[in-house]
C-alpha cells in the first residue's frame, strides 16, 4: 500500500515538471480523489513549498517561481546521468568544467541522495573507470530499455565493490545466449560501450562482456577474493587475444612510446619499453594479433622509424612485397 507520504513526494515530482496542473488530472496520476490532492498541496505548502492556485476554466496548482526547494529527489537512474556525467567530465577531462568541480558537484549531489541510492550511486563511483586514452567517447549507448540496463550497471557496480560473484544471461554477437556465472573485478566505459571485467567460472578464464547484451542478472550470497594482478582497465583495452585465424606479431621498434602509440592503440597491441641490454635502450617490444599482415606492414610504414621483425616471416615477405610496390609506383610517377 502506498503511504500518503510517498502520494505527497510524488505530487512534488509532478509540478516540478513545470505548468499548471489540473486537480482532475493529478488525482488520476495519484489514484486518489481530488480533496485529498487539495490536502496534498497544504502539506506541501506546510514544508514550506510554495505552490500557486491558478483559478479558472484551465487553472490547477504549479510551484510558485523560484520557490526553494528541498533536497534532490532523484530515482536510481536519473542519479546515475547526473553522476556519470559529472564522472565522465572529472576523468577524462571533456566539457568546460575542470576536475576538481566535477568532483565537487558530485559530492555535492551525493550528499542529498537518499542512503540506498547514495550507496548505489557510490559504487558506481568507486568501480567505473573512463580510460584516459578513450576521451572522445563519452556517449554511451544504452538499449533502449524502460531502465533496465541503468538497474543492471547498478547492481553490477554494487557486486564489484562488495565482492559479489553474479549469476546472468549473456547474449554473444552470433545472437547465441548462456547462462555465465562471473567474479565481477570492476567496470570500464569505452568506445561509447559499457563492460564488465571479471573471472568467469564458467569458461575458467578473464573474460570481458558487454553490459547491454547483459539481462537476468543476480548476485550471489557468497564473496571472492580479487586477484593482486586483476586490471580491469587492462583487460578491455589490452590486445586481442589469440584466435586460430590471427596472425601472433613480434616487433622490435625504434621509437617514441607516444608516437607508435597513435598508430597502435591499446586495444590493439601491447608496446612496452625494452631495458637490459646493451643495445635495446631507446627500442620497444609491440606484441599483437593480426587478421591481415597487409595492415602490420602498411603500419610500420606510417610509424616511420628502425624496427626488426621477430616473428613472423610471413610479415617480413609482406614488408619487403610493400617496399616493391612502393618503388614501382614512385617510378612510374617519376616516369610520368
Amino acid at each position: 500500500m502506498v503511504r500518503p507520504t510517498a502520494r505527497v513526494l510524488a505530487l512534488l515530482e509532478l509540478l516540478q515538471g513545470g505548468g499548471t496542473h489540473r486537480v482532475a488530472s493529478l488525482a488520476e496520476r495519484l489514484s486518489v480523489d481530488e480533496r485529498t490532492v487539495r490536502r496534498y498541496v497544504e502539506h506541501l505548502r506546510d514544508l514550506d513549498i510554495a505552490v500557486d492556485s491558478v483559478r479558472g476554466r484551465y487553472g490547477g496548482y504549479r510551484l510558485a517561481r523560484h520557490s526553494r526547494m528541498p533536497p534532490l529527489m532523484l530515482g536510481d537512474e536519473e542519479a546515475l546521468a547526473v553522476i556519470w556525467a559529472l564522472q565522465l567530465t572529472a576523468q577524462t577531462g571533456t566539457g568546460p568544467a575542470s576536475a576538481p568541480a566535477a568532483h565537487s558537484a558530485a559530492a555535492k549531489v551525493r550528499r542529498v541522495l537518499p542512503a540506498a541510492a547514495a550507496r548505489r550511486i557510490d559504487a558506481v563511483v568507486e568501480t567505473v573507470d573512463f580510460p584516459a586514452t578513450d576521451r572522445e567517447d563519452g556517449g554511451i549507448r544504452w538499449r533502449g530499455d524502460d531502465g533496465a540496463s541503468a538497474r543492471i550497471l547498478l547492481d553490477l557496480a554494487a557486486a564489484a565493490r562488495d565482492r559479489h560473484p553474479v549469476t546472468f544471461g549473456y547474449t554473444a554477437r552470433q545472437g547465441r545466449t548462456t547462462q555465465r556465472t562471473v567474479e565481477p573485478h570492476g567496470v570500464v566505459a569505452h568506445r561509447g560501450l559499457i563492460y564488465l571485467a571479471g573471472f568467469d567460472r564458467v569458461r575458467l578464464a578473464a573474460r570481458t562482456f558487454r553490459v547491454d547484451r547483459i539481462d537476468r542478472l543476480q548476485l550471489l550470497e557468497e564473496t571472492f577474493a580479487v586477484p593482486a594482478d586483476a586490471d580491469p582497465v587492462q583487460q578491455v583495452l589490452g590486445p586481442l587475444p589469440p584466435a586460430p585465424h590471427r596472425h601472433p606479431v613480434s616487433v622490435r621498434i625504434r621509437a617514441d612510446l607516444a608516437h607508435v602509440r597513435t598508430h597502435m592503440p591499446f586495444m590493439l597491441a601491447s608496446v612496452t619499453p625494452m631495458s637490459g641490454g646493451p643495445n635495446e635502450d631507446g627500442w620497444l617490444k609491440v606484441v599483437l594479433h593480426a587478421e591481415h599482415l597487409e595492415w602490420v606492414a602498411g603500419t610500420l610504414a606510417a610509424i616511420d622509424r628502425p624496427f626488426v621483425i621477430e616473428t613472423p616471416q610471413a610479415l617480413r615477405d609482406e614488408v619487403r612485397e610493400l617496399a616493391q610496390r612502393l618503388m614501382t609506383a614512385s617510378r612510374q610517377s617519376s616516369e610520368a
